[in-house]
């Protein structure tokens, strides 16, 4: 689930460094990213105390980091934006990655009641169990914007069985870290590995069979991990790659999408907030000429709400939009 926007950061941090060998600046970007988790994890408050100056760090040694927020926040706000707020929304970008790693050290320890304490308010509570009483599991998509570990701790509130759908990181620290948070958590782990063929088979197959015994299974809708294939979809007047693993399961076992999303409030706390539940019935075709299926576009639309309203918290350090590139 956060590979892409950690390797992306490391690549982007490690081009500030243009004298050393590339293997070189990506290992010392990625020491420091570890260095970061672990302080946050041993030191919260200092490491929330450096937070401005650890962002200015991070946004003034990269250009090419700068490059893709800054393009990603002109898509987001508009041709009528000026580069002021550009700036304010491409750093605030940073700014929420920052937040991610501190929160990985930060929530280490802590059950899913410690974290349900940081929730501000839910809304849309009544869509989520509106769709549950159906007993066909459910597919919760949320994105890449605020807390996605106090949003999975608001799941267990009430779910028994929660199937985290990922992929692990090679920082052995930070995936160390993710794997106690899920225990913590009580998710079950599901780690997709793209390439790895017959184990990605068995891994959806298992979703399929637990979303139909009315288990949960929460994954990432707005990005496609490394080495995973997505669909292009329209996007705020361009197109992005999304996954399209949220409609083949709802497709396969009839389960609702229900988009959730939990950004954070000026204040630290987290509100979480549940869209109207996305059903996959057979009117809907499976797409056309292989573009997005309907259901794919109904998503796309709720994500870019979401990126619309909270566009700085949305951690997206690499060039997202089909037209401007990679």
């Amino acid at each position: 689930m956060t590979q892409a926007a950690a390797r992306s950061l490391e690549t982007e941090s490690a081009a500030a460094l243009p004298e050393v060998p590339g293997g070189l600046k990506l290992r010392a970007a990625r020491f420091w990213i570890q260095v970061l988790v672990a302080l946050s994890h041993r030191a919260p408050s200092v490491a929330r105390a450096i937070r401005g100056p650890g962002v200015w760090i991070a946004w003034r040694c990269s250009a090419s980091m700068r490059g893709a927020t800054r393009a990603n926040a002109a898509r987001i706000l508009g041709s009528g934006a000026n580069e002021r707020d550009v700036a304010r929304v491409a750093r605030g970008m940073v700014a929420s990655f920052y937040d991610f790693l501190t929160d990985m050290g930060r929530h280490q320890g802590r059950d899913a009641e410690s974290l349900r304490s940081e929730i501000e308010s839910a809304q849309g509570v009544e869509n989520y169990f509106e769709a549950r009483k159906a007993g066909k599991g459910a597919i919760v998509v949320t994105a890449h914007i605020g807390s996605f570990e106090v949003g999975a701790a608001a799941m267990r509130k009430t779910e028994p069985h929660v199937h985290v759908v990922f992929q692990r990181d090679p920082m052995r620290l930070f995936e160390s870290l993710r794997a106690e948070q899920h225990r913590a958590l009580g998710l079950i782990e599901a780690p997709v590995e793209p390439g790895r063929g017959d184990d990605t088979w068995n891994v959806w197959l298992k979703l399929r069979d637990a979303l139909r015994e009315d288990h949960v299974v929460l994954l990432q809708g707005d990005r496609v991990m490394p080495g995973q294939r997505g669909r292009k979809v329209p996007f705020m007047g361009g197109h992005v790659m999304l996954p399209p693993g949220p409609v083949k399961l709802a497709m396969a076992t009839g389960a609702p999408i229900i988009p959730v999303c939990s950004p954070r409030l000026p204040d630290g706390r987290v509100r979480i907030v549940m869209g109207e539940p996305i059903w996959v019935g057979e009117e809907d075709g499976e797409g056309t000429h292989g573009g997005p299926h309907p259901a794919e576009l109904r998503l796309a639309k709720v994500i870019e709400g979401w990126v619309r309203a909270y566009p700085e918290q949305w951690m997206m350090v690499q060039r997202v939009w089909c037209e401007d590139g990679r």
